[in-house]
Protein backbone atom coordinates (compact mmCIF):
# COMPACT_ATOMS: atom_id res chain seq x y z
CA UNK A 1 0.00 0.00 0.00
CA UNK A 2 2.82 2.44 1.12
CA UNK A 3 5.04 1.73 -2.57
CA UNK A 4 1.43 2.40 -4.39
CA UNK A 5 0.87 5.60 -2.38
CA UNK A 6 4.56 7.17 -3.57
CA UNK A 7 4.06 5.86 -6.84
CA UNK A 8 0.56 8.07 -7.38
CA UNK A 9 1.46 10.33 -5.26
CA UNK A 10 4.83 11.39 -6.90
CA UNK A 11 2.65 10.81 -10.41
CA UNK A 12 1.00 13.44 -9.60
CA UNK A 13 3.23 16.17 -8.24
CA UNK A 14 5.00 15.09 -12.09
CA UNK A 15 1.59 16.54 -13.36
CA UNK A 16 1.72 19.01 -11.20
CA UNK A 17 5.15 20.05 -11.81
CA UNK A 18 4.61 19.87 -15.89
CA UNK A 19 1.77 21.59 -15.86
CA UNK A 20 3.17 24.50 -13.67
CA UNK A 21 6.45 24.97 -15.28
CA UNK A 22 4.47 24.87 -19.15
CA UNK A 23 2.64 27.55 -18.43
CA UNK A 24 5.52 29.61 -17.28
CA UNK A 25 7.14 32.36 -19.92
CA UNK A 26 10.31 30.92 -19.57
CA UNK A 27 13.55 33.54 -20.57
CA UNK A 28 16.61 31.17 -20.43
CA UNK A 29 20.13 33.04 -20.74
CA UNK A 30 23.35 30.46 -21.11
CA UNK A 31 21.41 27.75 -23.23
CA UNK A 32 23.70 27.33 -25.98
CA UNK A 33 26.79 27.46 -24.00
CA UNK A 34 25.33 24.52 -21.77
CA UNK A 35 24.67 22.52 -24.98
CA UNK A 36 27.80 23.32 -26.45
CA UNK A 37 29.84 22.68 -22.97
CA UNK A 38 28.32 19.09 -22.71
CA UNK A 39 28.69 18.33 -26.75
CA UNK A 40 32.25 18.91 -26.30
CA UNK A 41 32.88 16.80 -22.98
CA UNK A 42 31.02 14.05 -24.52
CA UNK A 43 27.88 14.30 -22.41
CA UNK A 44 30.38 14.38 -19.17
CA UNK A 45 29.17 17.65 -16.72
CA UNK A 46 27.90 18.18 -13.12
CA UNK A 47 25.03 20.72 -13.59
CA UNK A 48 25.08 22.71 -9.84
CA UNK A 49 22.68 25.40 -8.08
CA UNK A 50 21.23 26.38 -4.65
CA UNK A 51 19.04 23.73 -2.78
CA UNK A 52 16.05 26.65 -3.00
CA UNK A 53 16.54 26.15 -6.71
CA UNK A 54 15.75 22.70 -6.97
CA UNK A 55 11.94 22.66 -8.34
CA UNK A 56 12.78 24.17 -12.50
CA UNK A 57 16.22 22.71 -12.32
CA UNK A 58 14.80 19.29 -11.93
CA UNK A 59 12.19 20.40 -14.82
CA UNK A 60 14.85 21.64 -17.16
CA UNK A 61 17.40 18.50 -17.00
CA UNK A 62 14.68 16.78 -17.35
CA UNK A 63 14.69 13.19 -19.55
CA UNK A 64 18.56 13.54 -20.29
CA UNK A 65 19.56 10.30 -18.04
CA UNK A 66 21.12 12.77 -14.88
CA UNK A 67 21.69 11.86 -11.90
CA UNK A 68 20.92 13.62 -8.95
CA UNK A 69 21.15 11.96 -5.21
CA UNK A 70 18.60 11.62 -2.40
CA UNK A 71 18.08 10.87 0.68
CA UNK A 72 17.22 7.42 2.48
CA UNK A 73 13.89 9.43 4.57
CA UNK A 74 10.57 8.74 3.68
CA UNK A 75 10.54 12.32 2.14
CA UNK A 76 13.40 10.94 -0.29
CA UNK A 77 10.90 7.98 -1.11
CA UNK A 78 8.82 10.11 -2.87
CA UNK A 79 11.12 12.50 -4.16
CA UNK A 80 12.91 9.83 -5.94
CA UNK A 81 10.00 8.41 -7.89
CA UNK A 82 9.45 12.16 -9.08
CA UNK A 83 13.33 12.35 -10.42
CA UNK A 84 12.60 8.84 -11.93
CA UNK A 85 9.34 10.11 -13.71
CA UNK A 86 11.06 12.87 -14.68
CA UNK A 87 14.01 10.85 -16.50
CA UNK A 88 16.67 10.70 -13.50
CA UNK A 89 19.24 8.61 -12.14
CA UNK A 90 18.40 8.55 -8.18
CA UNK A 91 21.54 7.08 -6.04
CA UNK A 92 20.33 7.27 -2.46
CA UNK A 93 21.93 7.83 0.50
CA UNK A 94 22.77 10.84 3.53
CA UNK A 95 25.76 11.88 5.54
CA UNK A 96 26.72 10.18 8.58
CA UNK A 97 27.20 6.72 9.13
CA UNK A 98 25.42 3.62 7.98
CA UNK A 99 23.33 6.31 6.08
CA UNK A 100 24.70 5.07 2.34
CA UNK A 101 25.90 8.37 1.73
CA UNK A 102 29.58 6.94 0.50
CA UNK A 103 27.73 4.02 -1.44
CA UNK A 104 25.41 6.65 -3.61
CA UNK A 105 28.42 9.18 -4.14
CA UNK A 106 30.20 6.42 -5.70
CA UNK A 107 27.50 5.53 -7.89
CA UNK A 108 26.86 8.90 -8.78
CA UNK A 109 30.78 9.14 -9.53
CA UNK A 110 30.20 6.37 -11.79
CA UNK A 111 27.57 7.74 -13.62
CA UNK A 112 29.17 11.11 -14.46
CA UNK A 113 32.48 9.00 -15.69
CA UNK A 114 30.11 7.08 -18.24
CA UNK A 115 29.74 10.10 -20.02
CA UNK A 116 26.23 11.31 -18.39
CA UNK A 117 25.50 14.12 -16.34
CA UNK A 118 25.08 14.70 -13.05
CA UNK A 119 23.44 17.03 -10.57
CA UNK A 120 24.08 19.02 -7.27
CA UNK A 121 22.55 21.44 -4.85
CA UNK A 122 25.67 22.53 -3.40
CA UNK A 123 24.29 23.84 -0.09
CA UNK A 124 22.23 20.93 0.48
CA UNK A 125 20.45 18.59 1.91
CA UNK A 126 20.47 20.67 5.32
CA UNK A 127 22.24 23.75 4.69
CA UNK A 128 23.19 26.60 5.32
CA UNK A 129 22.12 28.12 2.63
CA UNK A 130 24.31 30.05 0.29
CA UNK A 131 27.38 27.91 1.83
CA UNK A 132 28.93 25.76 -0.84
CA UNK A 133 30.13 22.37 0.50
CA UNK A 134 32.83 20.56 -0.90
CA UNK A 135 31.00 17.97 -2.47
CA UNK A 136 30.89 19.67 -6.06
CA UNK A 137 34.48 20.76 -6.11
CA UNK A 138 35.44 16.44 -4.91
CA UNK A 139 33.22 15.51 -7.35
CA UNK A 140 34.69 17.44 -10.55
CA UNK A 141 38.02 16.51 -9.36
CA UNK A 142 37.77 12.80 -9.84
CA UNK A 143 35.50 13.09 -12.65
CA UNK A 144 37.10 15.55 -14.98
CA UNK A 145 33.18 16.52 -15.63
CA UNK A 146 33.02 20.91 -15.86
CA UNK A 147 30.86 22.26 -13.33
CA UNK A 148 27.81 24.08 -15.12
CA UNK A 149 26.85 27.05 -12.43
CA UNK A 150 22.98 27.80 -12.88
CA UNK A 151 20.63 29.76 -10.88
CA UNK A 152 16.76 30.84 -11.80
CA UNK A 153 14.12 33.14 -10.44
CA UNK A 154 10.33 33.69 -10.53
CA UNK A 155 8.69 36.75 -10.75
CA UNK A 156 5.93 36.08 -8.93
CA UNK A 157 6.40 33.20 -6.80
CA UNK A 158 6.14 31.80 -3.41
CA UNK A 159 8.50 30.78 -0.67
CA UNK A 160 8.25 27.96 1.01
CA UNK A 161 9.16 28.27 5.24
CA UNK A 162 11.69 26.03 5.36
CA UNK A 163 16.14 26.18 5.18
CA UNK A 164 16.51 27.05 2.04
CA UNK A 165 12.96 29.31 1.21
CA UNK A 166 12.16 26.99 -1.62
CA UNK A 167 10.98 29.15 -4.51
CA UNK A 168 7.68 28.00 -6.51
CA UNK A 169 6.49 29.96 -9.24
CA UNK A 170 3.12 30.84 -9.39
CA UNK A 171 0.97 29.75 -12.64
CA UNK A 172 1.42 31.73 -15.65
CA UNK A 173 4.52 33.70 -13.82
CA UNK A 174 7.85 35.02 -15.73
CA UNK A 175 10.97 33.10 -14.77
CA UNK A 176 14.38 33.97 -16.17
CA UNK A 177 17.06 31.57 -15.41
CA UNK A 178 20.78 32.29 -16.13
CA UNK A 179 23.50 29.29 -17.02
CA UNK A 180 27.11 30.56 -16.53
CA UNK A 181 29.06 30.50 -19.98
CA UNK A 182 32.16 29.69 -18.08
CA UNK A 183 32.70 26.09 -16.86
CA UNK A 184 34.72 25.36 -14.31
CA UNK A 185 36.96 22.49 -14.29
CA UNK A 186 38.92 21.88 -11.26
CA UNK A 187 42.42 19.43 -11.33
CA UNK A 188 42.61 16.10 -9.51
CA UNK A 189 44.63 17.10 -5.70
CA UNK A 190 43.04 15.49 -3.16
CA UNK A 191 43.75 17.75 -0.88
CA UNK A 192 41.38 19.93 1.19
CA UNK A 193 43.03 22.87 0.58
CA UNK A 194 42.86 22.46 -3.05
CA UNK A 195 38.81 21.64 -3.02
CA UNK A 196 38.96 24.80 -0.65
CA UNK A 197 39.79 26.74 -3.28
CA UNK A 198 37.91 25.58 -5.64
CA UNK A 199 34.81 26.13 -3.10
CA UNK A 200 35.38 29.33 -2.79
CA UNK A 201 35.19 30.05 -6.15
CA UNK A 202 32.10 28.56 -6.75
CA UNK A 203 30.31 30.28 -3.99
CA UNK A 204 31.01 33.16 -4.78
CA UNK A 205 30.43 32.35 -8.64
CA UNK A 206 26.88 31.47 -7.87
CA UNK A 207 26.19 34.10 -5.24
CA UNK A 208 26.90 36.73 -8.27
CA UNK A 209 24.72 34.81 -10.86
CA UNK A 210 21.89 34.43 -7.84
CA UNK A 211 21.91 38.63 -7.87
CA UNK A 212 21.80 38.89 -11.50
CA UNK A 213 18.63 36.51 -11.73
CA UNK A 214 17.40 37.74 -8.21
CA UNK A 215 17.26 41.52 -9.45
CA UNK A 216 16.51 41.00 -12.93
CA UNK A 217 12.51 41.58 -13.40
CA UNK A 218 13.55 45.02 -11.75
CA UNK A 219 16.02 45.93 -13.89
CA UNK A 220 15.40 44.56 -17.55
CA UNK A 221 14.48 47.88 -19.16
CA UNK A 222 17.76 49.07 -18.37
CA UNK A 223 19.81 45.41 -18.75
CA UNK A 224 17.63 42.97 -21.63
CA UNK A 225 20.59 40.30 -20.77
CA UNK A 226 20.90 40.00 -16.80
CA UNK A 227 24.43 38.90 -17.26
CA UNK A 228 25.29 42.07 -17.65
CA UNK A 229 23.79 43.74 -14.32
CA UNK A 230 26.53 45.24 -11.92
CA UNK A 231 27.42 42.69 -9.13
CA UNK A 232 28.69 44.87 -5.84
CA UNK A 233 31.22 43.73 -4.04
CA UNK A 234 31.12 41.48 -1.73
CA UNK A 235 28.08 40.32 -3.26
CA UNK A 236 24.98 40.71 -0.59
CA UNK A 237 23.19 37.02 -0.04
CA UNK A 238 19.87 36.60 -0.54
CA UNK A 239 19.75 35.50 2.99
CA UNK A 240 21.36 38.74 4.52
CA UNK A 241 19.15 41.12 2.24
CA UNK A 242 16.15 39.16 3.51
CA UNK A 243 17.17 39.55 7.28
CA UNK A 244 18.06 43.36 6.33
CA UNK A 245 14.20 43.55 5.59
CA UNK A 246 13.26 42.29 8.24
CA UNK A 247 15.27 43.83 10.66
CA UNK A 248 13.71 47.48 9.32
CA UNK A 249 10.57 46.13 9.37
Amino acid sequence: MYKLAVFFGSFLVWMLMHSLFFSCKKHIFGHRALKNCIRKNGGKALSASWHRSMLYTIYYFRNLNAALMTSRSQDGDLITSVLRFFGYLAPRGSSGIGKGGKEALEVFIEHINQKNLGGLAIDGPTGPPYISKYGIADAAARTGAPILLHIWYAKSNIRVNSWDRTIIPKPFSELVMIIDAEPIYVPPNGSKEHLEKYRKMINARLLHLTYQADHWFKLRDQYPDPRNIPVPKPVPTPYHQAKKRKNRG
